[in-house]
């Protein structure tokens, strides 16, 4: 004779489906939440996703290191902040920054001078500013040469600048001559019988009291007239 046993009500079954429900399901939910992405993975809160790390970029299924200079993006391996690819299949190469030598605008890495200044077609370039107005848009002894197109900020003469005593110490240097009355440092002089040896906007003036012609920014002219009652000298077109 088999054994009745009675018919189990509806929260009777509800009490026997959830633990054998919950002890299914258990396992498959468990999720360690600080290890939840896979090698080289990491996760992103804000898309729900996991992503490769800043090293590594996804190569098919699997995060790949990338190479030096490089850093991940969704686009693969590209170079990192201040690196660039010469060529499209070249490594990453520094960014040239104000006054160091390039080829190309490509080549320049501060988006401030990323203009790559080109004056003699064998000899390479120089990264500076463009669009300039005033040397006061320009850094340091910069001049803006507004005489070109795009204008840009046109490097110093070498030397000029340099701390001097006589101009013993400008030797070899283009701002050879050294103004020891109030800038004590080497400049170019004798402009008067060619102006366009001055850089940018400088200008020219002919100083009797110094007996001698220099090139001087324009931020030194007194009232439009040049100091020590020196006399400007135009520029030739």
């Amino acid at each position: 004779m088999l054994l009745q046993l009675p018919k189990p009500t509806g929260a009777r079954w509800c009490a026997l489906g959830v633990p054998i429900l919950a002890g299914l399901l258990l396992p498959a939910c468990l999720v360690d939440l600080d290890d939840r992405c896979g090698k080289q993975q990491r996760y992103d809160a804000q898309q729900a996703i996991c992503t490769c790390d800043g090293d590594y970029a996804l190569v098919g299924n699997e995060c790949e290191p990338c190479a030096e200079n490089e850093v991940g993006s969704s686009d693969g391996c590209v170079c990192a902040p201040g690196f660039a690819r010469p060529t499209p299949d070249a490594a990453c190469e520094e960014l040239a920054g104000l006054g160091q030598e390039c080829g190309s605008d490509a080549a320049c890495g501060d988006e401030s001078y990323g203009y790559c200044r080109l004056e003699v077609a064998a000899e390479p370039g120089y990264c500076t500013a463009t669009e300039c107005s005033t040397s006061e848009d320009c850094p340091t002894d910069y001049g803006c040469n507004t005489r070109q197109s795009p204008s840009f900020c046109e490097r110093p003469p070498q030397g000029l600048g340099q701390a001097c005593s006589s101009s013993d110490d400008c030797a070899g240097n283009v701002a050879s001559y050294c103004e020891t009355v109030v800038a004590r440092s080497c400049v170019v002089n004798d402009c008067a019988p060619d102006p366009s040896k001055c850089h940018g906007d400088w200008l020219c003036c002919d100083i009797d009291l110094l007996s001698q012609s220099l090139c001087i920014p324009p931020s030194e002219l007194e009232e439009g007239n040049c100091p020590a009652g020196g006399v400007l000298v135009p520029r030739q077109e």
